[in-house]
């Protein structure tokens, strides 16, 4: 029973995705593996011994991606191992995954490794590239406002979300709802940044979403008709389109893992959605 090599594919910048063994004559990916990285912070105090914890943060690590060049003669080799390095001079952000995690990405930078063949004489050269991946975590493929289901492209084992019956909604016109975050790690805007977009129309004299679950709030404190598109990214309150921080009361909301429960106060009809990629690491 034959085997198929797994796939990489990288996108660059803004450019389409593409299989990196159809961009160089020869080059076969042999697979990729990474550890996650954590980064304790102690602080010394006088006459004490030890050290007492402050915080713990995830911090960046590498992927290594292993490779094998296969070429006829020397002239082969130099011009495939030249359109390798190529694909790499653009000094953009590259979004790679693999066919095993086809619904999980990274985003990483490259580090160019030197290629050269295995022994003199020899038609070959193996060797691994190793990618910086600055954020510390994977994400999935597309965001919560996708649509998720076990017949998606974007699900895969692994992802948190085969095991659950309910069914992940992440659109919302009710006062009362739940929202699964199936990430491994909490959302939190306020102190670790987290990508975290809600975007809400309402009518009514103002709006206030609790989740009750992790007791975090936020209040637009603004009439609105129900045609105005009222963003709540991360931290900052948006208007259509424009800065509207001093609307609200500065609140933010952040999601534990798994349900979140939420209600809605205020305002007489609501049209929220949630729009965040899960987060793995």
């Amino acid at each position: 029973m034959s085997v198929s090599n797994p796939k990489l594919y990288l996108k660059i910048g803004d450019q389409d995705e593409f299989n990196i063994e159809d961009k160089v004559q020869g080059l076969t990916f042999l697979g990729d593996d990474s550890t996650p990285a954590l980064a304790n912070v102690y602080r010394e105090i006088p006459g004490i011994d030890g050290s007492k914890l402050q915080y713990t943060t995830f911090s960046r690590y590498q992927v290594v991606a292993n490779f094998c060049l296969f070429f006829t003669d020397w002239q082969d080799y130099k011009m495939a191992k030249h359109q390798f390095y190529r694909l790499f001079t653009s000094r953009q952000q590259i979004r790679m995954r693999t066919d095993v995690e086809s619904a999980i990405v990274r985003f990483v930078y490259p580090n160019l490794p030197e290629i050269k063949p295995n022994q003199p004489g020899s038609h070959y050269a193996m060797f691994s590239m190793s990618f910086d991946n600055p954020s510390g975590f994977r994400y999935s493929l597309y965001r919560s406002d996708g649509t998720y289901g076990s017949d998606d492209d974007g699900v895969q084992f692994g992802m948190n979300l085969h095991n659950n019956e309910d069914q992940y909604s992440y659109h919302f016109t009710t006062k009362q709802f739940k929202v699964f975050n199936a990430s491994d790690i909490p959302l939190d805007p306020w102190n670790y940044k987290s990508d975290l977009r809600i975007i809400v129309k309402f009518s009514g004299k103002s709006l206030k979403l609790t989740n009750t679950t992790t007791d975090t709030e936020w209040t637009y404190n603004k009439p609105s008709n129900g045609q105005d598109m009222i963003i709540l990214d991360g931290i900052f309150t948006m208007l259509n389109g424009k800065p509207a921080s001093a609307n609200s009361d500065y609140g933010t909301i952040s999601l534990a893992t798994e349900w979140n429960n939420f209600t809605v106060d205020g305002a007489d009809s609501v049209d929220i959605t949630f729009s965040f990629p899960f987060v793995y690491i």
